[in-house]
């Protein structure tokens, strides 16, 4: 008898909250059948995925990608990730927020957007080749191995430096912002150049400032439209996150979700239980 596909999450306790948001699983590991169309969205934050079992098939805007049993790299999303779960499979994804991997690592993050890459090239302290209680017949327990993973080789590796404290203030910023905020206008607030702004952004995400908060802006579009007895209308929803333009929304919304905000379907998507995308 088949186990029906489970979404869950764990939100991270400290002292993991200085460079993790949560835990999220897409439990597939008792059920013989693959779990189709499903979709993953941009929410301004790096994952780190680890892979049991037959493993995943996505497609990204890098096109199609194979991803067995193994730990990843997950960098910053553009658009909407369409995921097949393949029979068997579990996969624990610790989502990281948007400005830790400038103090775990001090490689450059510039061309890894939309990537997907082994762990082990760019954290490898993060990406053991065995995690012995991670096993499908164990699977609670895996997730735990993932936890405590964390706990004990995160705290060593944070490095925290001018830049990265320039990156984690104007990522909080642009958050509490909605990513309604200017460039120019967000630098006079750090006390710094535009261009520094920009500089760091490269490095640190491999997003533009602009790609960022387009991203948080379409995202918090998104978690409106999948509130609970949400009866704004779409235009007031888009307002909100300051899309004054009907044309340049519709087409901003339809580049990240690859869907119109009309036909716009949650079920269709992965989304946080929270009802928040970062």
């Amino acid at each position: 008898m088949s186990t029906a596909f489970a979404y869950r999450e764990q939100y991270a306790s400290p002292p993991l909250t200085d460079w993790i948001r949560k835990f999220w699983v897409l439990d597939n590991g008792r059920n013989p059948a693959p779990v189709l169309n499903k979709n993953v969205l941009p929410n301004s934050c790096f994952n780190l995925a680890y892979v049991t079992g037959e493993g995943l098939l996505i497609h990204n805007r890098r096109g199609p990608l194979a991803m067995p049993a193994a730990s990843y790299f997950c960098g910053q999303a553009r658009g909407s990730v369409d995921v097949v779960i393949q029979p068997h499979t579990h996969v624990t994804m610790v989502q990281l927020h948007p400005w830790a991997l400038a103090v775990l690592t001090s490689h450059s993050l510039a061309g890894t957007a939309d990537a997907i890459e082994p762990l082990a090239d760019l954290l490898p302290e993060l990406a053991p080749l065995h995690l012995p209680s991670y096993t499908l017949p164990e699977v609670p327990r895996g997730e735990e191995a993932v936890v405590r993973l964390m706990e004990t080789k995160l705290p060593s590796l944070a490095q925290p430096t001018a830049p990265a404290s320039l990156l984690h203030r104007a990522c909080q910023r642009l958050q509490q912002a909605k990513g309604c905020l200017g460039i120019a206008e967000l630098a006079q607030e750090l006390a710094c150049s535009t261009r520094a702004v920009e500089k760091h952004f490269k490095h640190g995400l491999g997003l533009t400032p602009k790609e960022f908060t387009t991203v948080l802006r379409v995202r918090g579009v998104v978690d409106t439209l999948q509130a609970p007895g949400q009866r704004q209308p779409l235009a007031q929803v888009a307002l909100e996150y300051g899309f004054y333009d009907q044309a340049h929304f519709i087409h901003a919304f339809r580049r990240l979700v690859r869907q119109s905000p009309s036909k716009f379907n949650v079920a269709d998507y992965l989304l946080p239980v929270t009802g928040t995308g970062y």
